[in-house]
């Protein structure tokens, strides 16, 4: 390892996930370039990905490597692959950034090949750290960067978040647009940070741990040019990937959403050539606002949903209560908008009462998309300092885990990791995939209003119906059995088997269906697209 300010560094490397558009890199690929350097991004979703990396990076032969750590179960992919990059023979400096980097910069730099660690919001801290290298200086006492110096790690000040979001240059994007049923997508950013505290959640943490306001805006103006620099290169739907697109005031909303529905409209994007997909919270949602999001051409809303039981809201430190989630989701249904959202149906002090409750919701809402899972801990969040002065956090750094306070509750989930990991807790799970071609279907819906597209719409709906009934089914069976007065380990392991395997004989026709439905879609929605040209 080269000693930090001795490489000359004009080009960059940015390794992290890319099955979509990954806007973090993005950003910093197109500031580093704004700053006069060279920046490539690379994909690296898993550890299997490591190899392919690797040689890249050889091929390339950048001078600086960065890694993003997006989630704290990717940690340790990230360590491995650095440890690789130096075993391949890569002497550049190596940095890594993210929201659990930025919590946990001193372990990564104690026990990974690192030598900076890139914090917060990375923008101006990566490119001084570029201008320092390529100068032949030393990183350090650059603001909002950690590294190596000797034997120990050194801190430098926090660096104040960015203000004018609008100042930043737009993400670099990628040559092929990705596609949702044939569709050109992109990716958007109309704000950073959150005004809630969810006790569970890393980006309030990751804001309160810097300085400066915790929620920015862009300018109207702005974000309807990009979209308009985005739909002329062919993108037709749009994911914002806004923490909190619908604000938590109704007129804040409103005023938003209608100047960029304005502004938008006079860069001559309408809404039957151009859709959104955003996020809201259950108790933001109203009936003005969604009218004002369909008229911004609104088609599907990510809802934060979490759990329908008032006592686990409360835990999560949810602002909302499981009435609004009724009335949010009959409200959506009303107005033509589509909800998604995740269950938690597990957190550290849930109980199968609470659980039930939950179930009892999904089972309700059989058409819409959704998934389950446990609540994870994150590093810097208020639930990761609960359990840590608990004494209950289990693991390190690379993947926090815990024991439920109910037994039987824990019970439940260890049944489910047998029976449901592929079906619901794997990244690339079948109830994730049902969230994407529930949206694939109601982009032709849009796109291509006609008999052949009501017949697959129904198709679609019909699989997501099935798959959501039986996945309640071994919800509720799961939950049955943990209840169950005397628990034999091995007697629950041997159920937990043998539903498993009756799980997936049942699943297999699904998966082949959802591919089935996918490969049409995409392949129906290149050949009915009009080219942006024509």
């Amino acid at each position: 390892m080269g000693p930090a300010g001795r490489v000359s560094a004009s080009h960059v490397v940015l390794l992290g996930p890319n099955q979509q558009e990954n806007l973090a890199l993005q950003y910093l690929a197109a500031a580093a370039r704004q700053a006069g350097h060279e920046a490539q991004l690379v994909g690296f979703n898993c550890r299997s990905d490591t190899a392919n990396a690797v040689r890249a990076v050889a091929g390339i032969g950048p001078d600086v490597v960065g890694i993003a750590m997006q989630f704290q179960h990717s940690i340790d992919d990230g360590l491995a692959l650095a440890r690789a990059l130096r075993g391949a023979g890569f002497t550049g400096h190596l940095t890594c950034g993210g929201h659990v980097a930025t919590f946990c910069y001193a372990e990564l730099l104690r026990d990974g090949a690192f030598d900076s660690v890139v914090r917060h919001e990375g923008e101006s801290t990566f490119t001084e750290l570029l201008d320092a290298l390529s100068a032949g200086k030393s990183v350090a006492g650059i603001a909002g960067l950690a590294w190596r110096e000797h034997d120990g790690v050194v801190l430098g000040l926090p660096r104040p978040l960015v203000r004018d979001l609008d100042s930043l240059p737009w993400p670099e994007r990628q040559p092929v647009p990705y596609l949702v049923a044939g569709i050109p997508i992109a990716f958007l950013l109309t704000s950073r940070g959150c005004t809630e505290t969810c006790s569970y959640c890393s980006i309030s943490a990751f804001s309160r741990d810097a300085s400066g306001p915790a929620f920015r805006l862009r300018a109207p103006g702005p974000v309807a040019d990009e979209v308009k620099h985005l739909y002329d290169r062919g993108a037709r739907a749009f994911f914002v990937q806004d923490d909190l697109f619908v604000l938590g005031s109704e007129s804040a909303t409103l005023a938003r959403v209608m100047a960029l529905t304005k502004a938008i409209r006079l860069r001559g994007v309408s809404p039957d050539s151009a859709v959104f997909w955003v996020k809201g919270r259950p108790d933001s949602v109203s009936v003005p606002v969604l009218e004002a999001l369909r008229t911004m051409g609104t088609l599907h809303l990510f809802l934060g949903v979490e759990s329908a039981s008032a006592e686990r809201l409360a835990y999560l430190g949810r602002s909302h209560r499981p009435e609004d989630n009724q009335r949010a989701i009959a409200l959506c249904r009303e107005h033509g908008i589509v909800p998604s959202f995740n269950l938690m149906l597990f957190d550290p002090d849930c109980s199968l009462e609470h659980i039930g409750e939950t179930i009892d919701f999904a089972r309700q809402h059989p058409d819409l998309p959704w998934n389950v899972c446990r609540t994870e801990i994150y590093s810097g969040t208020p639930l990761y300092g609960r359990l840590k002065a608990e004494g209950r956090l289990q693991g390190d750094y690379r993947s926090y885990g815990y024991r439920m306070s109910d037994e039987r509750a824990e019970m439940m989930f260890r049944i489910l990791r047998v029976c449901l990991h592929e079906r619901a807790f794997a990244f690339d799970s079948l109830l994730n995939r049902l969230i994407s071609l529930s949206f694939a279907r109601q982009l032709h819906e849009h796109f291509f209003p006609d008999l052949a597209t009501l017949q697959l719409s129904r198709e679609v709906l019909d699989l997501v119906r099935a798959v959501h009934v039986d996945t309640v089914d071994i919800l509720d069976e799961s939950r049955a059995l943990a209840s169950e007065p005397r628990l034999d380990p091995h007697v629950v392991r041997q159920r937990a088997v043998e539903m498993a395997l009756a799980a997936s004989r049942r699943a297999l026709t699904w998966y082949s269906e959802v591919d089935r439905l996918w490969n049409h879609l995409h392949v129906r929605g290149r050949s009915l697209l009009p080219s942006p040209a024509s």
